[in-house]
């Protein structure tokens, strides 16, 4: 697994300081804040949770594509020899992908879904934040849907992305006892 230094090396690396990133950071600290509110009621990867974040969109600095990024980032943290963070970098995308997606944009021909808790947060927390900024679930995918609306295949999925993402955000909220949304809205927690 990367360190928090590693993962900070690799992204300024790959990512050259672009307007990205900052995206990346957010996610990060934000992704943090939800894993500690959840962590006494559930084991929390704290390290990977930040690190998986920080790098789920290092693919951009290749493509800006809605779904390719997260296969270019997919390919490259595999060629580098980090293979949990690279199932993020295209796990996250829509909330996952199937088999048959997987296989029509170059990956392996298997799921990519968000497997474990911090997958689920890095593929949360990540439609939770416009740039670097917090927004609502329902605020994101409708930026999504306005930004995207030469890319028939991605707004075929964004409705089942967002009801994967409202299930999963619905379910950590009744554990908690707080609104994510909230949370990430916070500057401490």
């Amino acid at each position: 697994m990367l360190s928090r230094e590693e993962s900070i090396r690799l992204l300024a690396e790959y990512g050259q300081g672009a307007g990205w990133t900052r995206h990346c950071h957010a996610v990060a600290e934000m992704a943090a804040r939800v894993g500690k509110v959840l962590a006494p009621r559930r084991a929390v990867d704290a390290a990977f949770l930040w690190s998986a974040a920080l790098l789920h969109d290092i693919g951009r600095c290749e493509t800006h594509d809605p779904i390719r990024h997260g296969v270019a980032g997919y390919r490259l943290l595999t060629a580098l020899g980090h293979a949990r963070e690279a199932h993020v970098c295209a796990a996250h995308i829509l909330f996952g992908l199937d088999a048959a997606e997987a296989a029509q944009f170059g990956l392996p021909g298997r799921d990519f879904v968000p497997e474990g808790l911090e997958e689920k947060l890095v593929a949360l927390v990540d439609f939770l934040v416009e740039v670097d900024r917090p927004t609502t679930l329902a605020q994101r995918f409708a930026s999504l849907r306005r930004r995207n609306t030469d890319n028939a295949f991605f707004l075929e999925r964004l409705d089942r992305a967002q009801d994967a993402a409202r299930r999963f955000m619905t379910g950590i909220e009744t554990e908690m006892g707080v609104s994510v949304e909230g949370i990430v809205a916070t500057r401490e927690v």
